[in-house]
């Protein structure tokens, strides 16, 4: 399957209300750290066995959550990662018989409202995955969910090359705020609540054995040696891997353990098999993967406010040609805003654009959501928003009329065949209200002047007074030039390109960001942060570079 982005970000949180498993045992120094998988609750909020029983395997699929905890004395990491998955000796660990599928902070996941209290304060009813840091959201429009403070992406995919096994592969990378703020536990602890939750699915028939949910162990690629398969990295910028102390704790679950007669394996969700042939509709008149369909129109509604207040905007699709998502991904720049000192936000995790409870997560200034329900791409209903924005005006706004739009909507249709499309944008009208006469904007063009060097045959345009990089200095994804790729580096990129006025890069960086179908720096988008962020979870090599086509 395509590996979509998530919050991710894929990025990367999934949680419950409550944790079965013993705590951490605090007492080891501030700067112990360590990723623990344990066992975790299913969605009626019941505790699960990690024994599966011959009757249950027999009549039809187990599946067994299993949570990725963070165990750490002070919350202080500035990104984690982890890479972990199935093995047995004596079973059959491969994608025949088990699968992976992850579960996101924020996501609904219990199949009635729990009661949740966290340690920061916040409270409330809700259905939502909790996750390790972040806070309740009391909305009376969609009721009480959870949002997680640290971004990132998480995967489920059926292998991974680069951690060297053809099973069932998860993975994750994180970051903090970059507000400078850090974050806050949910719970008193770190691992009261895990940092996302995937569902480990037992087939029917698996073979009875010993299975182990293991953390990968495998050497560094040579061009990122600071990389490991899990590792945290602190605010001081201390790197902690398993050579530097990074504590890991796998999941035995056992398969095919005799059952009493006349009793159940507490907490295994079993399911009986059936083949169901469905017919889904697609796209007509599809444009190739990455171009515009013109047929689908993403326009703003039209509001009315008055300075200082804030404004929920609707945004609406027209969908000529039924197509289909897999993933959304929305970014609306704030100095793109014709209103100076506008500034915008999703007001609402939640789309309501697709049936079932999909969130949209942040990555410094671009918000993805998922839109797949059981792997496949969803229907679009276009009587609702694609997406919500809460736009709020300053105070010292002039009255009148301005238009303006999205900067950008990407549609991600088909998951399988990767198959995606940016929209057409339209613009919508905000009318500010006041004494004054309306007035009309400007549209202000900025010019920067631009110096090309020419060195053996090779182009390089860096900005005035900038120092001209040549091709033997690239460090692909070191976008901050410290001389190592890590998560930093993506939070650099994604500010730059959320607002390349306000963020200074230096041309090193623009050279060293522009890793995917590279044009010297001059190229940067999207895809270039995607490619670092896979790189760090080993899902992809830019060592050299990559394009496009290997993202997918």
């Amino acid at each position: 399957m395509k590996k979509l982005i998530s919050a991710a970000a894929s990025l990367a949180m999934a949680a419950s209300m409550v944790s079965s498993a013993v705590p951490f045992v605090t007492g080891a120094a501030d700067s112990t750290k360590g990723f623990e998988l344990r066992p975790y609750l299913d969605v009626n909020g019941k505790e699960v066995s990690t024994t599966v029983s011959a009757d249950d395997i027999s009549a039809g699929s187990v599946t067994i959550p299993v949570g990725v905890f963070l165990t750490e004395n002070t919350p202080d990491c500035d990104s984690i990662t982890a890479q972990f998955t199935v093995k047995s000796d004596d079973g059959d660990a491969s994608n025949d018989y088990v699968t992976f599928k992850k579960h996101q902070a924020g996501d609904d996941y219990f199949k009635s409202e729990q009661s949740v209290s966290l340690a920061n304060g916040g409270s409330g009813k809700t259905v939502s995955l909790v996750g390790f840091a972040g806070e309740i959201v009391n909305d009376e429009e969609d009721g009480d969910y959870f949002s997680p403070s640290v971004k990132g992406q998480c995967f489920a995919e059926p292998s991974s090359k680069s951690a060297n096994t053809p099973n069932a592969f998860g993975s994750f990378a994180m970051t903090a705020p970059s507000n400078g703020k850090g974050y806050k536990w949910s719970g008193a602890k770190s691992d009261d609540y895990p940092v996302y939750v995937v569902d480990v699915i037992f087939a029917k028939g698996t073979p009875a054995g010993n299975y182990s949910i293991e953390f990968c162990d495998y050497a560094p690629e040579a061009d990122f040696p600071d990389n490991y398969s899990c590792m945290c990295e602190t605010s001081s910028g201390k790197m902690t891997t398993k050579k530097g102390n990074l504590t890991l704790k796998n999941l035995d679950i056992t398969i095919g353990g005799a059952a009493t007669p006349g009793t159940t394996v507490p907490g295994t969700t079993t399911t009986t098999q059936n083949t169901t042939t469905t017919t889904t509709k697609g796209g007509t008149d599809t444009p190739d993967d990455g171009e515009v369909d013109d047929g689908f129109v993403v326009t703003p509604e039209d509001v009315t406010v008055r300075p200082g207040e804030t404004v929920t905007v609707g945004c609406y699709a027209t969908n000529e040609n039924d197509r289909l998502a897999g993933q959304f991904v929305a970014q609306v720049i704030d100095a793109n805003l014709p209103i100076e000192g506008a500034t915008a936000t999703i007001k609402s995790a939640k789309c309501t654009a697709v049936s079932g409870t999909h969130n949209y997560e942040e990555i410094n200034g671009t918000w993805y959501c998922d839109t797949l329900d059981s792997g496949e791409p969803q229907e679009i209903n276009t009587a609702k928003p694609v997406v919500r924005y809460a736009i709020t005006i300053p105070e010292d706004a002039e009255p009148g009329v301005y238009e303006w739009k999205l900067d950008r909507f990407h549609v991600v249709e088909d998951g399988y065949n990767g198959v995606e499309f940016d929209a057409v944008l339209k613009t919508g009208k905000i009318t500010v209200e006041g004494d004054a006469s309306s007035t009309t904007t400007e549209e202000t063009t900025t010019t920067t002047e631009e110096t090309t060097t020419t060195t053996e045959g090779t182009t390089i345009t860096t900005t005035a007074d900038s120092t001209p990089v040549t091709p033997g200095d690239v460090l692909y994804g070191d976008t901050n030039c410290d001389g190592k790729v890590n998560i930093a580096d993506v939070v650099v990129l994604n500010k730059y390109l959320n607002d390349a006025k306000s963020y200074d890069m230096k041309d090193q960086g623009k050279v060293n960001a522009d890793c995917c179908d590279a044009k010297g720096g001059e190229g940067l988008d999207a895809n270039d942060s995607d490619a670092i962020i896979k790189s760090i979870v080993h899902l992809v090599d830019i060592s050299n570079g990559c394009t496009a086509a290997d993202l997918k």
